[in-house]
């Protein structure tokens, strides 16, 4: 007998299968679905995470008040006073400054503003202070409202050496008032030649300086500046008291470094776009005509007066560059200034000039490779800065393994880049943020899209379909928080909450999507067994779709269910019990049903893929889910199952 051979044994395809039990990662767009990792989505409309990573509806909204009578929301903020109340405190483009009374609002008389500039506010000393970038600085002290008066800028009547030394040189004075709010500009060079190089003694001699007195209302004018001593390049020399009109230079006084005369008048306060509380100052920038310069206000008391004497002072940083201010920050000690496309920090020493030391402010460079686009998206997030430039959302702080005292940025939106590339210039320009429980929420006017980043999980989620000109985080009377947003077309003020389940009655439609699975190899066709998915507190209808890329290439969708609550509908008139009627058969549900134990639903395929993906999603107002887990498993199929287009 031929003795035959024992046939091999049949081996099974082994099962490949792929557990998701947490979504941790967020929103990837920067990668395609299929090259996302497993912990990432592909899609996350109107979606927040809870717990270890677990998606479900984001927060609704509801009317907090009306900030006034017309236009849009330009700016908000609390007022929290020494007595331990506070006021919401509002303007839109009415021009009225409002604070909330119930769910309306009561105007506060005193100053008005034109319409459609963003405002910024900035509290010190039971005072706000409010700039648009039009008018000349405002304070509120409820019930309050006041702006300052101008003084006009002095004029030289002459000068001489009145010890009769000559020279070759050429001496340079200008000359400006002080009010009890700023400085006015300093008045026209005045030059005196034939002087000798140092003043002082027979050989230098004294210059004697004239200038007109300066007419205001009683106590207004607090003295004047002098600048000098070279000609062109006058800085800070000395000071006069009020009733001064005359300065004695006898060279004793040593000109201030870099603090040159002022390039804008404040005495009615900076007309300025961005204002920040520094420690008992306040900071300036935007100021009209001169784009790159920051006023540093005195020390409480004085945090209304800009003068040298006062403790005050100004900088420029890189003026007439085309990089322009666009945003203040203080960030522990350092005042952060930001521009188009750099950054910049200050920090303040003293430097003695005569009797009194001078307010100097020291700048560096933090960065030159990127910079600020929205004021209004500048906010500080635990323990670093976040804002958005032109590339995206980056954070300023303290990176571990770097120097402690230097700062460094880094992209904090990488996943999430080619969103911003869908936005205009205007929308980015425009961005509000604020950050509340531990969420950075990002919001685009005009565009109808939020991005929200959830620190604690360092993921992405969004977009939300609403959009804010204005956000903040308002802590009421009873110390708890409300996230606020003002609205771009009307003077509503919104609550984003857990508490609504709809914006103001309009359903929020979510849309979850997953990678795209293609269970370990991306050149195999598989036989698609079962998916199966697990989720938790399930409300309303959440509509699951499962799809699949088949051997034509084409995507189709394989399986389609819907997931309810076990209990169903539930709510006094809506049945007949027996021969007695609960409320009317009319009526409707008060409730919709909810599970708050696993749901686990478990679906059939054996269909051929490559690749599959999961799609979630819901459109009633009822509708909500915690998303825990999705397992799926398949079989590979032999490399012949391959389509012949793919041979060369």
């Amino acid at each position: 007998m031929i003795p035959r051979e024992k046939p091999p044994a049949y081996k099974t395809t082994k099962v490949t299968a792929f557990d998701w039990n947490t979504f941790i990662g967020g929103l990837n767009t920067l990668l395609r679905p299929n090259e996302i990792a497993a912990n990432d989505l592909a899609q996350a409309d109107n979606l927040m995470l809870i717990g270890k990573g677990v998606p479900t509806k984001r927060w609704g909204m509801g009317n907090y008040f009306m900030a006034g009578a017309t236009g849009a929301v330009r700016g908000m903020s609390g007022f929290y006073k020494s007595d331990g109340t506070n006021e919401l405190i509002a303007l839109t483009d009415e021009g009225i400054l409002s604070k909330k009374n119930g769910a309306s609002f009561t105007p506060i008389t005193g100053v008005s503003w034109a319409s459609g500039n963003a405002v910024q506010m900035a509290q010190l000393a039971d005072t706000m202070y409010i700039c648009n970038g039009q008018r000349a600085l405002t304070k509120y002290s409820s019930p309050t409202l006041v702006g300052f008066a101008t003084l006009a800028t002095p004029v030289i009547l002459g000068a001489s050496n009145i010890s009769n030394a000559t020279g070759t040189s050429i001496k340079g004075y200008r000359v400006s008032a002080i009010s009890t709010v700023g400085e006015t500009l300093a008045s026209t060079e005045y030059t005196l030649a034939n002087q000798p190089t140092d003043l002082g003694g027979t050989a230098g001699g004294v210059i004697r300086l004239q200038w007109t007195g300066v007419s205001a209302v009683s106590g207004m004018v607090k003295g004047f500046n002098i600048y000098g001593r070279t000609s062109g390049d006058e800085t800070f020399l000395g000071s006069a008291d009020a009733a001064s009109t005359t300065f004695l230079d006898d060279g004793t006084s040593v000109p201030t470094i870099f603090t040159y005369p002022p390039f804008a008048d404040t005495t009615g306060g900076p007309i300025a776009k961005y204002v920040v509380r520094y420690q008992d100052r306040l900071i300036y920038a935007g100021i009209d005509g001169s784009p790159s310069k920051v006023l540093i206000t005195g020390r409480w008391p004085n945090h209304e007066k800009f003068d040298l004497s006062y403790g005050g002072n100004y900088i420029l940083i890189e003026p007439d560059a085309g990089d322009d201010i666009t945003g203040l920050a203080v960030f522990k000690e350092r005042i952060i200034v930001f521009k188009q496309r750099s950054i910049w920090q200050i920090t303040l020493s003293f430097v003695q000039a005569g009797n009194f030391f001078v307010t100097q402010p020291d700048l560096t460079l933090v960065t030159s490779a990127k910079g600020c686009i929205a004021p209004n998206s500048i906010q500080f997030v635990e323990n670093d800065l976040y804002y958005l430039s032109q590339r995206g959302v980056h954070s300023l702080g303290y990176q571990q393994g770097f120097t402690l005292d230097a700062l460094r940025t880094n992209e904090m939106s990488y996943k999430i880049r080619n969103f911003f590339e869908g936005l205009t210039y205007a929308q980015m320009q425009g961005a509000c943020a604020t950050y509340t429980d531990f969420k950075y929420i990002l919001s685009f006017p005009g565009s109808g899209r939020t991005m929200c980043y959830d620190v604690q999980r360092a993921a992405w989620m969004g977009p939300w379909s609403y959009d804010a000109n204005v956000a903040i985080t308002y802590k009421d009377s009873s110390n708890a928080n409300h996230y606020l947003v003002g609205s771009i077309d009307s003077t509503a003020v919104d609550e984003v909450s857990e508490k609504y389940p709809d914006d103001k009655g309009t359903t929020i439609p979510t849309i979850l999507a997953t990678k795209k699975e293609d269970f370990g190899d991306w050149s195999l066709f598989k036989t698609v067994k079962s998916i199966f998915t697990q989720m938790k507190n399930v409300s309303g209808t959440v509509g699951v779709n499962l799809q699949l890329e088949e051997r034509s290439g084409n995507i189709i969708t394989a399986k389609s269910f819907n997931i309810v609550p076990s209990t169903g509908v539930t709510g006094w008139g809506t049945d007949m019990w027996g021969s007695i009627m609960w409320g009317s058969t009319l009526g409707k549900a008060t409730t919709t049903g909810s599970d708050t134990s696993d749901v686990i639903r478990w679906a059939n395929i054996n269909r051929a893929a490559r690749t599959m993906q999961l799609n979630v999603s819901t459109s009633n107002i009822n509708d909500k889910y915690e998303l825990l887990a999705i397992r799926g498993e398949a079989k590979a199929i032999g490399s012949g199952f391959r389509p012949s287009n793919w041979r060369t």
